[in-house]
């Protein structure tokens, strides 16, 4: 008679949670603080903006994830004190050794990567340091929590483990705060994306003054209501928090002024701003290439066009 202990659903779905909550904590643990690496330790001439959605990404999945994969970490064991039989089932067994194998695969690769980049003495900075360290650090958190497991005789934890544990997930809570403290407050991030779309707004109608009524007619518009072409489906847009029309200024026939009232500040090394509208002529849809750093204020942009570089088109 077989008096192997079998595998329910129940227990393969707890032990396919628990890898998958393992790994996409693991992911988001190690983005998030390469992010926060790259932003506090910058290489000459990086760009540093554009951080806040990884950082937001990495840290939803682990607030979702980490906890998921403790507490069906916590049924399991749970259920192992009760039926310790259950130790020997083959889905326990592979979930175990897959992750060591993992977890020390990883380990010798960021060592080889490491010793690689030394004997090259390429890119020995403090950031690639410490992103070798935190990966080799995970690593080998994985390879001795499990190592841990497999040999255990009971289904207790002993005090140094809790102690590691719970300075696991104070390391994480930790990167998750400062995660946030870098992003700022929701009411930041949503002022912030306001300011993004009204750079969006501003560029699209320069563009339109630039590509469509200088290049056609050889002149600005004197008002913002001369662009509106229900043809093309062109229609100026409006400040996305007010409703209230953008300030314009003709200049002179070549030059011209836009204002909005902004309420964050904007430098060309922290806009992350993309064109959002299509439209029927070419434009430039990175606006970091382009003059749009403001302050919390009312800011205005001088525009004077370069008929050689954007001579009238009257065939067009």
């Amino acid at each position: 008679m077989d008096n192997k202990p079998k595998t329910t659903a129940k227990d393969f779905f707890l032990y396919l949670g628990i890898t998958i909550g393992l790994y996409a904590s693991v992911v988001s643990f190690l983005n998030l603080v390469f992010t926060i690496i790259d932003k506090v330790f910058p290489l000459a001439g990086d760009y540093t903006g554009g951080y806040e959605n990884t950082i937001r990404i990495c840290i939803a999945t682990l607030i979702i994830f980490f906890p998921t994969f403790f507490y069906l970490t916590w049924l399991i064991y749970k259920d192992l004190k009760v039926n310790p039989e259950k130790k020997e089932i083959w889905v326990r067994k592979w979930m175990i050794f897959l992750n060591l194998f993992i977890a020390g695969l990883t380990a010798a690769i960021d060592l080889a990567v490491l010793i690689y980049q030394f004997l090259g003495a390429e890119d020995l900075t403090l950031r690639f340091f410490l992103k070798v360290f935190f990966v080799l650090a995970s690593a080998v958190t994985i390879f001795v929590f499990y190592l841990y497991n497999l040999k255990r005789p009971i289904f207790e934890y002993k005090d140094y483990m809790n102690i590691f544990l719970a300075f696991i997930s104070a390391v994480i809570l930790a990167s998750i705060i400062y995660g946030i403290i870098l992003i700022g407050s929701p009411a930041s991030q949503k002022a912030k994306q306001l300011d993004e779309q009204r750079i969006s707004d501003l560029s699209n109608i320069q563009n339109q003054i630039v590509y469509v009524q200088w290049e056609t007619k050889g002149t600005v518009p004197t008002s913002l209501s001369e662009l509106n072409d229900p043809i093309s489906g062109f229609i100026v847009p409006t400040d996305p928090q007010t409703g209230e029309s953008y300030i314009y200024k003709m200049i002179s026939t070549s030059s011209f002024e836009l204002c909005a009232n902004f309420k964050t500040v904007a430098t060309t090394s922290n806009q992350n701003t993309i064109a959002a509208a299509p439209v029927s002529y070419p434009i430039q849809t990175n606006s970091i290439n382009e003059n749009w750093q403001h302050e919390a204020t009312t800011t205005c942009f001088t525009r004077v066009i370069d008929a050689t570089l954007y001579p009238v088109n009257t065939k067009k």
